[in-house]
């Protein structure tokens, strides 16, 4: 009679200590995943981040950049429809500081179709992001700021030139990219590729200014370094003062 309360018995300890192995599995192996994930590879994180796995879905927000639709517009109408009547009432010459519309509407005039579509397609690149993040009004901010900056340090430096293109507004926005994300990276999608890109642009554009200089000595086109400089350098400090971090609920 005593028997199979035994067996009873000895099952219930089995049965115990499977359900206590299969606990300590299953721990040892979250643990295990924990180790992992705080030991992963630079490699797994840029993948990580470009595939936003393991991060929350954020609630996605539409919106359009209308400021830099309206610049390429507006460069692209004045391009096809201006005469040199027009083009001389918009250009940018020092002797004509007193007309101060000069100082930003020669970022409306380009050289030729080649010059036009370069920085078209550079400041959509690396101005919709931003204006999608920070808003409108701010990124009109920097870069009118970078093209006032670029057309004072062109009069101030190279007072004989006369200056159009965008190229100052599109140097305010790339460099306006680092406080951008000094105040938002945690918050970004993409920082990573973010930062290859920005990367690989900037130094893209430098090799070719250093090969033009030496191989054309900077001639035909002429390119105005002063301008590049000073949008850059307003670029980066207005973008310090006037953007904000961004709402988590932005997911582009």
């Amino acid at each position: 009679m005593s028997e199979p309360r035994d067996n009873s018995s000895n099952n219930n300890n089995g049965e115990n200590n499977n359900g206590k192995d299969v606990r300590l599995l299953l721990l040892a192996e979250t643990s295990a995943d924990g180790g992992a994930r705080a030991r992963a590879p630079l490699q797994k994180i840029f993948i990580d981040d470009l595939t936003k796995a393991g991060e929350p879905k954020r609630q996605r927000v539409w919106r359009v950049p209308w400021f830099i639709l309206l610049m390429c517009f507006m460069q692209i109408s004045l391009h096809l429809i201006a005469n040199e009547c027009m083009q001389r009432r918009l250009i940018y010459k020092p002797e004509w500081s007193h007309e101060y519309w000069r100082l930003l509407t020669y970022m409306l005039l380009h050289a030729d179709a080649w010059h036009l579509t370069l920085n078209i397609c550079l400041q959509c690149f690396i101005g919709m992001c931003l204006e999608l993040e920070q808003g409108h009004w701010r990124l009109a901010a920097v870069y009118l700021a970078g093209g006032l900056a670029g057309a004072l340090a062109n009069a101030w430096l190279q007072p004989h030139l006369l200056l159009l293109g965008a190229s100052a507004g599109v140097y305010a926005m790339l460099f306006s990219h680092v406080p951008h994300l000094v105040l938002n990276f945690p918050h970004l999608s993409h920082r990573f590729a973010r930062i290859a890109a920005l990367l690989i642009l900037f130094l893209s554009d430098v090799a070719f200014t250093a090969f033009h200089f030496r191989q054309n000595h900077n001639r035909n086109p002429r390119i105005s370094l002063e301008a590049h400089l000073g949008g850059g350098v307003a670029g980066l400090l207005c973008g310090f003062i006037v953007y904000q971090r961004v709402q988590k609920s932005i997911y582009l």
